[in-house]
């Protein structure tokens, strides 16, 4: 056997000591970068595809990217968009005011004539989330009360604009979400958010399993017409539950009870959508009316008004929560039919003219004044409900990074849902220590989910801000990560990582 030279097996012995001296090689210290890389590519390979974008909020430096050119759909995150447009346009303080008139003459406690509302596409009015709101029709009985008026013979009008070419709703949105609740149309004039109380009682005595002796009661609050819904009962459902579609064109609405095998609830409730605000606005007001009694007969009966007797008065004004407001429950609860009115309202603030077709001019120009192109971000509608959406990762993070150097930053940045605590993202598992260091709007459609937000990093004194877009897109039914997951993980890494 040959052997190895003297002063190769001299250098061998002399290096020997300092081998068995020198301290096993750690690993390196993770990174915001390793570790993004190693969790998107996990899901990658799963079919997924991922656009992220991370940079520093105050100077713009990219900390970590990856695709963030490519396109997908923004789903709900396109309510930053829409948000951050109206408070550029509006500030922070902006009210919506609705007028409303009376149009007729009194005749003693008697009203003769129409009460006439100008609708200012306020989404709150007559909602259930503001106090000064709830109440609408208390206050507005309350006032034709305070004027004497104990009988009206009249109706309820409304002076709206034209729905444009799209109808109720917007383009790229799915038809068979038209009766939930989540989708209500943007209408002109909103009342109640556009949805109405829907509960269904079982007759008594009824078994589940057996036929229908007697039709099911079906009831609305507000009391709308209920004869146009037709509810079906399923005892063979693998789920409990109520679900409704509306038939397009129609105004029937078509809903399923689901009652399981061994489960046959009395009753059941949820909150469906309505075409017609002012039928629901009616009803609410009828009942107002009749408590304070105040009886309406909605024709004339024949009654004429003196011609010279005719005038139109002032009777009340509802004003609005202010638009950092609107713009919080917008964001934190992801209210589409907030988002759609916010960006129609900033379409015919910036064209003179209120449609979709307006909306996506106005939408091109503000965001080229903020420097995105429309190949980065192209928005269709206010709320993401659209699919014909797009955006990117670099596209989203544009919107946010400009809008922190707007006088309403801060009205933005608080009506992003905290993670671990409130909004949309108050289930979010974080550790305790994260809590209130992350701020982002999701979204979700089918197969899609996407976050933008803020996330604050207190050990990184060069970067202690970022703002972040994460877009995931053909997403799996049954991933080894949920979207949720993945941004946890995502996020944990950029609060207490370093970048690199």
């Amino acid at each position: 056997m040959r052997r190895p030279p003297f002063a190769s097996l001299l250098l061998a012995v002399l290096a020997l000591p300092a081998c068995i001296s020198s301290p096993p090689l750690r690993p390196p210290a993770p990174t915001l970068s390793a570790v993004a890389d190693a969790l998107f590519e996990s899901v990658e390979r799963e079919g997924t595809g991922v656009g992220v974008l991370v940079v520093d909020a105050a100077t713009g430096t990219p900390l970590y990217a990856r695709r963030e050119h490519a396109r997908s759909l923004p789903a709900s995150t396109m309510k930053v968009v829409s948000t951050s447009a109206a408070l550029s346009a509006f500030g922070p303080d902006f009210r919506f005011h609705t007028p409303v008139w009376l149009e007729g003459a009194q005749l003693g406690n008697l009203f003769l004539g129409d009460l006439v509302v100008e609708a200012s596409g306020d989404p709150s009015l007559g909602s259930w989330r503001f106090p000064e709101t709830a109440l609408a029709c208390e206050r507005l009985a309350d006032a034709l009360l305070a004027r004497g008026i104990r009988q009206w013979h009249g109706s309820v009008q409304v002076s709206q604009t034209n729905p444009g070419p799209y109808d109720l709703y917007g383009p790229g949105w799915a038809w068979d979400d038209a009766a939930s609740a989540y989708s209500a149309a943007p209408t002109a004039f909103v009342f109640r958010e556009n949805v109405v109380d829907l509960t269904l009682t079982r007759p008594e005595g009824q078994d589940c399993a057996s036929p229908l002796r007697r039709p099911l009661e079906v009831r609305y609050t507000p009391p709308i017409d209920a004869s146009s819904t037709v509810v079906y009962t399923d005892p063979g459902a693998q789920r409990a539950g109520v679900g409704c579609v509306r038939e397009r064109g129609t105004g029937r609405t078509r809903c399923v009870w689901r009652a399981p095998g061994g489960q046959c609830p009395s009753q059941a409730s949820l909150r469906v959508s309505v075409d017609e605000p002012q039928a629901l606005f009616t009803a609410c007001l009828e009942e107002a009316l009749r408590a304070r009694g105040i009886w309406r007969v909605p024709e004339a009966s024949g009654q004429a008004t003196p011609p010279a007797l005719l005038r139109r008065e002032s009777l009340l004004d509802f004003v609005s929560p202010s638009l950092a407001e609107l713009v919080k429950v917008t964001n934190k609860e992801s209210l589409n039919l907030y988002a759609e009115r916010l960006a129609l309202r900033f379409a015919r603030e910036r064209t003179g003219n209120e449609s979709y077709a307006a909306l996506r001019e106005a939408m091109e120009k503000e965001l080229a004044r903020r420097g995105i192109p429309p190949r980065l971000l192209r928005s269709v509608d206010g709320s993401g409900l659209s699919r014909y959406n797009l955006a990117t990762a670099r596209g989203m993070v544009g919107v946010l990074a400009t809008s922190l150097q707007e006088p309403s930053a801060s009205a933005l940045v608080d009506s992003l849902p905290i993670a671990g605590v409130d909004g949309t993202l108050a289930n979010s598992a974080f550790p305790p220590e994260l809590r209130g260091l992350i701020r982002a709007k999701t979204g979700t459609l089918s197969g899609q989910k996407a976050y933008v937000g803020l996330a604050e990093r207190p050990h990184d004194a060069e970067h202690p801000r970022v703002v972040f877009a994460l877009l995931l897109s053909n997403l799996d039914e049954q991933p080894a990560y949920t979207a949720g997951q993945v941004f946890e993980r995502f996020a944990e890494a950029m609060v207490m990582l370093p970048s690199r």
